[in-house]
């Protein structure tokens, strides 16, 4: 794995093979796959007078997937190739803190897998997330004793496993605060949360987490934008994010 911009991301990956690649990378460093935690600590950083200071950032418009790329302006729309290079006047915009220095592509590029799913038994929990799934197990109480150092497992409704309940019960049970979730938004399947990013929780065959939309989101993409997906390898690619904590 490499980390570099101008380059194709690395897509076409399960998130069980990407959370086994950024675990193995360098286990000096404690390298892991981005937790969602994670996400939202820089997500708020961003947000933040460390980082932009409430402006959004630009999104990575590039249906080429090109790393560091910026459209010109929050919602721009798809285009192929590089629209603004990474370290030009417009290709900062895209960083969490308007220069060459921040953190790319956080909204838009390629929906970015992190180590996060509810434990609601589907078995795309076992054919796709690999050493990553503590537990498949439909289990109500599994969410509050099964996330380990590396992974976070949320909660869903045995009652009603649809995005909109999960997220009701999510929410009712107050877990989870830090993750840019709970407090950036008011409901699932709309674009509540804030910067009007989209918001849809995990349920049924989409498990696993993904954050920061795609190229082609435009006004929906965005640092505190939470979705779903399968697991597996997806036409609407996924890509993911390498964290060092052992600095």
């Amino acid at each position: 794995m490499v980390s570099k911009p101008n380059v194709s991301s690395w897509r076409y990956i399960t998130v069980g093979n990407s959370y086994k690649n950024a675990f193995n990378y360098d286990r000096k460093k404690e390298s892991h796959l981005m937790k969602n935690s994670e996400w939202g600590a820089v997500a708020y950083l961003t947000q933040s007078q460390y980082g932009r200071n409430g402006h959004e950032i630009t999104i990575n418009n590039s249906s080429s997937f090109i790393t560091g790329n910026a459209g010109n302006s929050v919602s721009a729309s798809q285009a192929a190739g590089t629209t603004n290079a990474y370290n030009t006047q417009k290709g900062v915009l895209a960083s969490t803190t308007g220069n060459i220095y921040g953190v790319y592509d956080l909204s838009g590029g390629a929906f970015e897998m992190v180590t996060s799913y509810i434990s609601n038994g589907n078995t795309n929990l076992s054919t796709y997330g690999g050493t990553m799934i503590a537990k498949t197990t439909a289990d109500m109480e599994g969410y509050q004793t099964l996330s380990t150092k590396y992974v976070t497992v949320y909660p869903y409704n045995n009652t009603g496993d649809g995005h909109a309940n999960n997220y009701t019960n999510y929410k009712n049970l107050g877990y989870g605060y830090g993750d840019a979730i709970l407090e950036t938004s008011s409901n699932s399947g709309n674009s509540t949360s804030w910067h009007g990013d989209y918001l849809y929780f995990p349920c049924l065959g989409n498990p696993f987490v993904v954050r920061g939309s795609y190229c082609a989101d435009t006004s929906n993409a965005g640092i505190f934008y939470f979705s779903s997906f399968s697991g597996g390898i997806d036409d609407r690619v996924f890509s993911f994010r390498v964290v060092l904590a052992g600095v």
